[in-house]
Order: C-alpha cells, then structure tokens, then sequence
C-alpha cells in the first residue's frame, strides 16, 4: 500500500542549460578488437613504476560483450591490482563526465577517471569502490573535470586478474547526429516545360527542419535529373503546379505554410508567404485562371484561430487577394484543391474533414454555389473531397475514406451557367473503388485513373461522353500517381498526348495514348535527407531506435558510440514506439496499426503488421507492454470523434479495440499495474476538429473482468492527460498540463498532486505526442513534456514532498527513451538525438 503524500505546489526548479558535446567522446579501441592498441597497463596499487613490470595486458576471444574480443588483465608477483588505461579522451573543466566498463570477474574491481592537463599531468582522479564481481557485471564513475583538466583516460582495475570489455564514456548532454536519412520523398508533382521548352516533371522532395526542401526538375524523355533548387525554411508540399501564362512554377508548402514560386533554370525559389489568413498552415490545392491568376486553398489550426475551409488568389504584381467568403464554412478546416474551369470561369473547391463542395466566381461578385447536394450520401458522409480538376465544362473529383483501399469515388460534374449567369451542376458519374491522386486531365472526353486491389496498377479510362469505362490492361504503370497529367513531348517516340506519373520514390511513367507506348524509370540522383525523428525506443539490441516523420524511416545507434550508427529506409511514421519481450512495437500512422520487428535479427529490420485496430482510427500514441499483452490508445481518424484504447494478444495474436471508451476523447498514453490498465484522456479527439468536451478524464481498464471505466480527473480544466508511467513500488504516476498526480493502483486514490510546472502549458490545440514519462535503472522517473526533460523520485519517503524534482533540459523535441546504462535520450532539433547523462 502506498502511502499519502502532501500535495502543496511548488515553485519551478531551475533548468540546467548543460553544454551539448557535439558526437560521442569515443574511447579508442574500445571493445579491444585492436587488441591492446591505445591501452596500457598499470599497477592500480599505486607502487613504484618497477612494479608494474608483473601487470600485463592482453586481448583475448575467450569472452565478449561487444564484437568477439576483450582484455584481460593480468597480476602476479608484485602485482596484486592489475590495470589497464586508456587512450585520452578530451574534456571540458567543470563538466562531469561517466565511464562504463563491463567487468567478467569473480574478485573486485573498479573503476576510474584520471584527468591531466595539456603536458599529461594528473590534475585529477576518481574511483569507484572496489566492488565484489559476481562474474558479469557493468560497474561506472561519474566525475567532474577539474579547473586545469583537458583531457581524461579511463582507468580499470582488479583483484589479480579479470577480462573487461565495452570501455565507454559520456558528458552531460550529446547529440548524436542525423539519425534516419533516405532518399527525398514527394507528396506532389507538376508538369510542364523548362526554360528551353523540354517537358519537366517538377516535384518538391520531402526533407526535414535541418535539411530544407528541394525543388526537383526531371526531363520526362531522358529521367535524369535536371535541376535541384533548396527552399530554406520549407520541409515540404502537397502542391505543384506550372502557371500557364508567366511559366513560373508554383509551389505551397507546410511547416511555415507559404505560397512560393521558382522559375526554370533559376538557381532560387522566392517565397512570397502566406495569405492573409490567421493561422495558416498549410498551402494545398493551386491551379491557374485563364490570365494566370493563381489559386490556392489551405488548412489552420482552428483553435489558434484559423476561420474555417477557404480559398484564396494570387496575382503576380499584385499580391494575394481574395475570391470567395472567408471562410467558405467553419465545420471543416481543409480545403485540399482548387481547380479553375474555363467555360464557367469558376473556381471550385471540396473541403475535409467534412464534406462541402463549392463552385465560385473567378470574376465579378464574390459567390459561390454549394453542389454538396449533387454528391451520394456515401460522399456527403465521408471526410474527404481530397482532389479534383476542371477542363472544359466538366468538373472531376476524388474523395471518400482517401485510404485507397477501395472506398474512395471519383466523382464527375457537369458544370454550367444558365441565362442568369447562376453556375449550374449535374452529376455524370461516381465510380467507386478509385485510388489516389484520383482523375486525370481530361484527354478526347475520357479521364483516367487506376483502381484499388488490382494487380500491377492498370489505367482504367472513363468515357464522359458515352459512360464506358475500360481497363487498360497494357497500361499496368504499377504506383500509386501523385497525379496523371497530359502532357505533348514533343518527340516521334512519342506522339500526341502522354499521360505522365510519378509516385512518392520518384519512380517516373509514361503511358502513350495512341501508341499504347509504356516507360517506367526510377529516377536516379534524387538527394538524400535527414528524416525528422517523430519517436525513439530502447530495443533489446542494446540500441537506441528512432523512426522518422511523415515518409517513415527507421535509425538504430549504439550507446555512447555515434560512430556506430544504422539507417534504414523502411518503415511507417510511428506515433508510439516500445521495447517489449524482445521486439520494437510501433503504432503507425496513417493506417491506424501495430507494426513491430526484431531489432536483433540479422539483416535490416523487416516490421510486420501485428494488428490492424480499424474502427476510424489513425495515430496510436499510447503504446504500452504488460504481462501477454501490447496495450494501445489511439486517435480517431479525420472526420471521427472517438478515440480508441485495445490490445494485442502476444499469445494468440489476437487484437481487440474498444471504440470510445472515454467518449470523444482520444487515448495518448498507457501504462499497466496491479492486473489494470491506465488510459490517458485528451479532448482533442483527432489531429483536426473542434473538441466537444472541457475536461480530459482518465480511464481504468480491468483485465480480469475486461471492464473499461472513465474516472473524472480531479484538477478543473484539464484538457489532456499528457503521459503515464509505473513506479517501481506499482504507484501510476500521470502528468497533466504541469501537474504530477500519483494514484495508488489497487484503490484507485490519488495520492498525491501536485504543479510542478506552473509555467509549462500547452498550446490551443494539444497534441498526443505533446509528453511522456519513463521510468529508469535509478529508480527514478523521467519525463519529457513540451520539450522540457525532468526527473523525480518516485518514492520521496526521506525527502518530503519536493520529490527531489531536476530539469535536465529545455528545448528537446518530443519523445524519451533510456539505455541499459540507465543515460536518457531525447529528439534534438528535428532530425538529431541528444543523450543526456541524469547523474550529471
């Protein structure tokens, strides 16, 4: 039973802001498969330099922890304390450093640090006990660098003889470098001519907050790269587009959402920024007017007041304007396209995550004509009208699930004005079953688009005039498009119209309409990036895991040794990430799974989808091993209310969700005790959408009786219960927007609460990766929430109520995870890793 603990507030412990080293301070030869090189052996009895003649160093196979060789000191004569030293390592006065040493022995033995000055002088030294080995063991020093020290050597000892292995060593914060790279990525394309008149694919390859975005031109005829232009400040778009007067590229982006603009052959893009809506975000959907106006539509986060799905323009001179009502409605927040039509001289627009369609004037009045109405009920219901296109009276749009897994339509409007000038709309078509990026350009009366469970991708063709539709079995171009767009290549091999893809790995195609002519070519010289690191874990190689943001990725570094450093581009974007019985669990986005693989095995990691938790939901953030199972809390996907919490049956293999149990609220953090499980609420139901509940509650799941229960949280005004974790003696420990709670598990009191954090609040809207909490080899539990990274005691009985609080560090990016040595590891500055050393 545990005991109750006072709950006064207490004031903000200072943050430490410690140096951050920049790679590991690496000790040479430091698993000794070089043998002895870079150690020397010493007489850690402190005789005469005659008596270290009898202490002798050698390597040897008979044992390892890291690669297939150690060193094994040996004593005799008069030496009784053989010892070996390493290379030195530099230092910085005035920081604490830790060494590690892994010590096969069944004497005692220790270990130091000695610290000397520029002409090797010992200025310096700390050793630990000399500790009672019961054969294996890892044992440390920590010890702070004296006003004179520039340098430090390990120094290891033993009772007359021992093998020792994985000599390591770190500071108090250090970063670790890039940790996932890959080739760029794309989430759009753009056709058109360069600046000598030869047809381009143009496509903005994915990079991350250290490495920007790049604009990258490809001639369609020969595949090669033709141009490669940075966009600092950008990470990425989900828009391209060639503008068909000035020929000047478009191009809008996200993370610091902008509408920029790049002309063929420039070395720069400009960009010309946002338009004057509050809290843009997001650029999507251009297209062009007849004069070469630009149009665009967009997302913002409402709750930092953002009006609602709207549209805007561009004109070069003149600056952004607007075209419709701002906003064209406030129950939906996305507005994907826009596409102009000639013959209406209209701008239409679908929005998400809930469904309007709006056809607009591109002249005269601002008005607009809802056609929502026109839509089946299936696509009125749905959270997408996710792309669409306009030419020549017609208007042709994707939308449904936009999962491509064969509940997405195309859909096809006749569009019009009557003798009044009122736009008019009549429904030709809704196919279902249609994949991403949804219709072509309309090409001789037929648009095309490819269809989901189908082998090797083929086109299939829709015929507005007569309503046939046919597979192209010739045409099998075998990705999933970023678009299809018509294009003249001006070249015999290639006559007329071509429809021209180009998928997420850059793999471009051509399909020749009246040859039946098809190319498929992986494009080469497509740069490589840093990822940003969107989770990390433990796994149980040793290693410290990462998976990357948005294009997935994973990354893998040993403790203490940068140098020692994996990636591997595969894998989704994980939302949570765990260690558990030998394998790393992930729940991926945007398919709402629980993918997980061995991070041991031979070869690159292979993640298998161990449970698919359906019903709606896409971000499983809390992710959670105990006893058989792997316990998951999740957000609802666009368009839905209700979280989800469940489990996969490692036994059985079995998974089962429970659909809302806290009501429209999501699960973001799962921790386990006393045969319950504990859910963390989060009124924010989805990554978009208005919460419809003020309080976050908790809830309280029964593994005997299967019974899932909320509990009211018990500090007003709470919106999210940020992260969880169990403490050694079983107390659940919840942290919520600056206040540590302790509940007693088997009574379901709290025990104790507490702000810790009076000045750390979260944002309007709060996010499900927005903290978490870890508990440690030392006992105590660790947290890094908002970016700042904590620690306290757990069990504070001899220290009163202060919990022996520490702030290790401000500024981290989300997520915390430790290392078998007990170090903390956080993202730091996007694409990096910063290991941070609690005992400094």
């Amino acid at each position: 039973m545990t005991t109750a603990r006072p709950g006064t507030a207490s004031a903000e412990p200072e943050a430490a802001e410690p140096r951050v080293q920049q790679g590991d301070l690496l000790i040479d030869n430091h698993s000794f498969e070089d043998g002895t090189t870079g150690w020397s052996a010493l007489d850690a009895t402190g005789r005469p330099d005659g008596a270290a003649a009898d202490c002798s160093i050698t390597g040897t196979e008979a044992w390892s922890t890291d690669g297939t060789d150690s060193l094994l000191l040996k004593g005799g004569g008069a030496c009784q304390w053989p010892g070996a030293s390493s290379s030195p390592v530099a230092v910085v006065a005035g920081e604490a450093l830790t060494a590690f040493a892994t010590i096969r022995a069944t004497t005692r033995a220790a270990i130091g640090i000695r610290f000397t000055d520029d002409s090797g002088s010992t200025v310096g030294r700390r050793t630990s006990p000399r500790t009672t080995i019961d054969k294996d063991r890892s044992i440390e020093i920590t010890a702070t660098a004296p006003a004179t020290a520039t340098r430090a050597v390990v120094e290891i000892q033993a009772l007359s003889s021992a093998a020792m292995d994985n000599v390591l060593i770190t500071g108090p914060a250090t970063a670790l470098g890039t940790q996932i790279s890959k080739r760029m990525g794309f989430l759009a394309m753009g056709d058109g001519v360069d600046q000598d008149g030869r047809a381009i694919v143009v496509t903005v390859g994915t990079g991350s907050e250290e490495d920007p975005a790049k604009i990258i031109a490809t001639d369609v005829l020969t595949g090669t790269v033709t141009q490669v232009v940075d966009m600092p400040g950008a990470v990425g778009s989900w828009t391209v587009a060639q503008n068909p007067v000035s020929k000047i590229f478009y191009i809008g982006t996200y993370s610091s959402g902008a509408l920029w603009s790049w002309k063929p052959g420039a070395r720069t893009a400009t960009r010309i920024g946002p338009p004057p809506l509050k809290a843009f975000g997001f650029a999507y959907g251009l297209s062009f007017g007849a004069d070469g106006t630009v149009y665009g539509g967009g997302w913002g986060e409402g709750t930092d007041g953002y009006p609602g799905a709207s549209i805007w323009k561009y004109v070069e001179g003149d600056g952004f304007g607007s075209i419709a009502p701002e906003p064209l409605t406030t129950d939906a927040n996305y507005t994907r396209w826009t596409a102009y039509d000639e013959v209406t001289d209209a701008v239409f627009t679908g929005t998400g995550t809930k469904t309007h369609l709006y056809g607009c004037n591109a002249s005269g009045d601002q008005a607009c004509t809802e056609f929502t109405d026109l839509l089946s009920p299936e696509l009125q219901q749905a959270a997408w009208l996710y792309t669409g296109k306009a030419s020549n009276g017609y208007l042709t749009m994707w939308g449904g699930d936009s999962k491509s897994s064969g509940n997405d339509y195309l859909a096809i409007l006749k569009v019009s004005r009557d003798a009044a000038g009122d736009l008019q709309a009549e429904k030709v078509t809704e196919i279902k079953g249609v994949i991403y990026a949804g219709p072509s350009d309309i090409v001789d009366g037929k648009v095309y688009f490819n269809v989901a469970g189908e082998t090797d991708n083929p086109l299939h063709s829709y015929d507005l005039a007569t309503g046939e539709e046919k597979t192209i079995t010739s045409a099998a171009v075998n990705i999933f498009s970023r678009g299809w767009e018509a294009m003249q290549l001006a070249d015999p091999a290639w006559p007329g119209t071509t429809l021209v893809g180009w998928n997420s790995g850059g793999w471009l195609v051509k399909w020749n309409i009246e040859t039946g002519k098809l190319s498929r070519t992986l494009t080469e010289d497509i740069p490589e990036t840093s990822i940003r690191v969107n989770n990390l874990s433990s796994g149980a190689d040793g290693r410290i895991w990462t998976g990357g943001y948005l294009t997935g990725g994973l990354g893998a570094v040993a403790p203490m040794r940068s140098d020692q450093h994996a990636t591997y581009p595969i894998g989704a974007q994980a939302e949570g990430m765990i260690n558990y019985q030998g394998r790393i669990y992930q729940g991926s986005y945007p398919n709402g799974r629980i993918e997980s693989f061995d991070p041991a095995a031979d070869g690159d990691p292979k993640p298998r989808v161990d449970c698919t938790i359906g019903n709606n939901q896409n971000r499983p953030y809390g992710l959670s091993g105990y006893h058989d199972r792997v316990y998951f809390g999740s957000q609802a996907e666009y368009g839905h209310t209700q979280g989800a919490f469940g489990y996969l049956d490692l036994t059985t293999g079995t998974c089962t969700t429970i659909v809302g149990p806290l009501g429209e609220q999501s699960i973001n953090a799962v921790t386990g005790s006393e045969g319950k499980v504990f859910g963390a609420g989060n009124i924010f139901y989805s990554y978009d959408g208005t919460p419809t509940e003020d309080q976050a509650k908790l809830l309280i799941f029964d593994e005997k009786t299967g019974n899932a229960k909320s509990v009211v949280w018990p500090i007003p005004d709470t919106r999210s219960i940020n992260a969880a974790a169990t403490g050694p003696d079983g107390t659940v420990w919840l942290y919520a927007e600056g206040w540590l709670v302790a509940m007693d598990a088997s009574t379901e009191k709290i025990i104790m609460k507490k702000e810790i954090f009076p000045d750390l609040k979260p944002g309007d809207r709060i996010s499900g990766n927005y903290g978490q909490l870890i508990t440690n080899s030392d006992g105590r539990i660790y947290g890094n929430v908002g970016g700042r990274v904590f620690g306290f005691d757990p069990d504070p009985s001899d220290q009163g109520a202060d919990l022996d609080l520490r702030v290790l560090f401000d500024g981290a990016g989300p997520h915390i995870a430790n290392d078998d040595y007990g170090n903390l590891y956080v993202a730091y500055r996007s694409a990096q890793l910063l290991r941070l050393d609690p005992r400094s």
